[in-house]
């Protein structure tokens, strides 16, 4: 876990003890004022450390570092995340909708996924196992769901709110006000009875990150692939077919201000 990840995670630890000791408390004590401040967990905590152990550490850490920096592929350009649309998230979308249509009879209709499940960029030229396993930090396991149209314009709905998020690219959406001024998919408007195939993640499928629509689905098909796995192996394609990874913003995703 990064430290400062887990310094924050023990402050809140922390702070909710003591709000619930106090709550507890027979004598109505209440929190009058609160500080903290970043301690940085380096070496001046351990001036001695154990040289067997740090040993040990230092070996698998070579050995990790080999693996990590294997070069698997090559991308054309920097590929950032963010809102409405962004060069990652729509490549992530993409790939996700690609392995859900060689899994699923018939193909997927839509990709579905949060822009923070990336957490670093897609960086130009060498890409490396290590850079994938940075982008895609989570172990989220690509999910396929059967959704009923209604809810499925609920998930958008949600999308308008937040100022867009990854979708595949066969969907354009178009946002005005925060809210959901037109949706089509293959150039088709949603059809409320319609049971759409949806590939999305498992945090999201369990309701995660507004989508609470999709715990509505009437079938649920983890397939305990992971997201990074998945585009691991198709970096691993496109390198072996001489081909590098890019991406472009086409519009799926318009805010209108």
């Amino acid at each position: 876990m990064p430290v400062k990840s887990f310094i924050m995670k023990s402050k809140l630890i922390l702070t909710a003890l003591l709000v619930f000791s106090l709550v507890s408390c027979k004598t109505p004590y209440k929190i009058t004022e609160m500080s903290g401040n970043i301690v940085a967990m380096d070496a001046s905590f351990d001036p001695s450390p154990d040289r067997k152990m740090e040993s040990l550490v230092n070996k698998y850490k070579t050995d990790l570092d080999k693996e990590m920096n294997i070069v698997i592929g090559s991308s054309e350009q920097l590929m950032d995340y963010g809102v409405p649309e962004s060069l990652l998230t729509n490549f992530t979308s993409d790939v996700m909708k690609k392995y859900a249509d060689e899994h699923i009879e018939g193909g997927a209709d839509v990709a579905v996924m949060n822009v923070h499940g990336h957490r670093s960029t897609m960086p130009k030229g060498d890409v490396s196992i290590g850079n994938l396993f940075e982008i895609y930090s989570f172990d989220n396991t690509i999910v396929f769901l059967d959704l009923k149209g209604s809810d499925l314009r609920k998930i958008f709905d949600s999308y308008a709110r937040m100022g867009g998020a990854g979708i595949s690219s066969n969907v354009k959406l178009v946002i005005e006000n925060r809210k959901t001024k037109s949706i089509a998919i293959d150039g088709k408007p949603i059809d409320d009875n319609k049971i759409y195939k949806i590939v999305t993640l498992d945090y999201l499928a369990d309701g995660n990150n507004g989508m609470d629509a999709f715990k509505n689905a009437v079938e649920n098909n983890n397939t305990g692939a992971t997201l990074r796995d998945i585009m691991i192996d198709y970096v691993k394609e496109q390198t072996r077919t001489g081909k590098a990874l890019s991406s472009k913003l086409d519009g799926r995703i318009t805010v209108i201000k």
